[in-house]
């Protein structure tokens, strides 16, 4: 029985053993002082005050810092510019797709480095983030646990559009899914489909107008409630979740009614609409910190983004 404990404790790796001056666990429980935290492999085996340090253990010693657990971004795009960085605005036209992907890299390990250990990734063009969470996965790139939405689509000439303000010969064709566009029941539902196929955990739709696109207003609502139902049911189908790009107020309610999981932004949220939420169990991601309330859940916890928790 003893050589077959030891058999087993080879198997699930070596292990590592770090030490905590100040450990917050993320429970809400009382700062731990002077904890050992124990890793076997990608497991947490084992937390305590003093706890014994197994013989042959990696000891990393933190006993001056405070640990807790990694941070989750719940709304993020990891394989594009951030504004103001060069020219962002035309990176899609200028740049190749492989620059974008070694960029997204670089955003990644930046990300992890921060303390982010979990991101959901919410929309990319070429499908920028599932190649990212594809790359970490098999080990070749640091980067945090990635959620991917692959790409995010609306109506023609809307926000999601990856087209929008070019002028109409710039692709030699009036683009469809493959640049963010979906019109109609029908073309929604194969929207869906087409991002699931090429590894999408969750799916990010436009709502309404956004703030950086040139030809929309972003309080405006541009899907319909009738088409965003379509994308709901399809997704649910096909064991997915729907995030809504939202800021204005008549998108927001259409959205929730619809039954997506998520309104990000939600820039011009009414009591009506939070109330909406809160019946209907949406949660809320605003991107930057709202005011504390107890009507809105929000969106920081993986099993929000899929069917399943990962």
């Amino acid at each position: 029985m003893i050589a077959l404990l030891a058999l087993l404790a080879l198997q699930q790796g070596p292990v590592t053993a770090i030490r905590a001056g100040t450990l917050i666990d993320g429970t809400g429980a009382a700062p731990l002082r002077n904890a050992v935290i124990l890793v076997q492999g990608d497991r947490i085996t084992a937390v305590g005050a003093n706890l014994q340090v197994p013989a042959g253990a990696t000891v990393i010693d933190l006993s001056g810092l405070t640990v807790l657990p990694g941070f989750i971004d719940a709304h993020v795009h990891l394989a594009s510019h951030t504004i103001g960085d060069g020219d962002w605005q035309h990176a899609g036209l200028t740049e190749l797709p492989s620059q974008i992907a070694l960029l997204g890299a670089a955003h990644a390990q930046q990300t992890l480095e921060a303390g982010f250990t979990t991101a959901r990734v919410v929309g990319s063009a070429n499908f920028g983030d599932v190649a990212l969470r594809n790359a970490i996965n098999a080990g070749w790139i640091q980067g945090p646990r990635i959620v991917a939405a692959g790409i995010s689509f609306g109506i023609r000439g809307g926000h999601c559009d990856g087209t929008n303000g070019l002028q109409p010969g710039a692709l030699g064709h009036e683009g469809g899914v493959e640049v963010g566009v979906a019109d109609g029941v029908e073309e929604v539902r194969n929207a869906v489909r087409y991002a699931v196929k090429y590894g999408a955990d969750v799916i990010k739709i436009c709502a309404t107008g956004g703030v950086l696109s040139l030809t929309d207003s972003a309080g405006v609502q541009q899907y319909t409630e009738e088409e965003m139902r379509a994308i709901v049911e399809t997704a649910t189908q096909l064991d997915r979740r729907v995030a809504a790009h939202a800021h204005g107020t008549a998108g927001i309610k259409a959205a929730v009614r619809a039954g997506v999981t998520s309104i990000e932004h939600g820039s011009i949220l009414d009591a009506e609409a939070v109330a909406l939420m809160k019946q209907h169990g949406t949660c809320y991601q605003p991107r930057s910190p709202p005011r504390p309330s107890r009507s809105r859940r929000a969106c920081t916890t993986p099993s929000s983004w899929r069917w399943t928790a990962a």
